[in-house]
C-alpha cells in the first residue's frame, strides 16, 4: 500500500476516533456539536494544506524541468542559427 494512502486512512480513522469519543462525552448535545464542527474544520484545513504542500512538492521539479527545457531550446536555436550562418558564408 502506498505511503501517501496509509497517511490518508490513519488520518481518517483518527478522525472518527475523536468523533466518536465526542459523540459519547457526558456534554450537551450543542456543545457535542459545536465540537464536532470545530474539528471538522480543523481537519479541513490540515488537509487542505497537506494536499497543498503535496502538489507543491510535485509541481517544482516540474517546473524546472520546464525551465530547463526553455534554456536547451534557446541554446539550441542559437547553435542552429550559427551552423545556418557559418554554412552560408562558405558557400557564397
Amino acid at each position: 500500500m502506498k505511503k501517501s494512502r496509509i497517511i490518508i486512512y490513519s488520518l481518517l480513522a483518527s478522525a472518527a476516533g475523536v468523533a466518536t469519543g465526542i459523540l459519547f462525552a457526558p456534554q450537551k448535545g450543542s456543545q457535542t456539536r459545536k465540537q464536532i464542527s470545530e474539528k471538522n474544520h480543523q481537519y479541513s484545513d490540515y488537509l487542505a494544506d497537506k494536499y497543498n504542500q503535496f502538489i507543491d512538492s510535485v509541481s517544482h521539479p516540474l517546473e524546472s524541468i520546464e525551465e530547463e527545457t526553455k534554456r536547451l531550446a534557446k541554446k539550441a536555436n542559437e547553435n542552429v542559427k550559427k551552423a545556418a550562418s557559418e554554412v552560408r558564408s562558405v558557400m557564397h
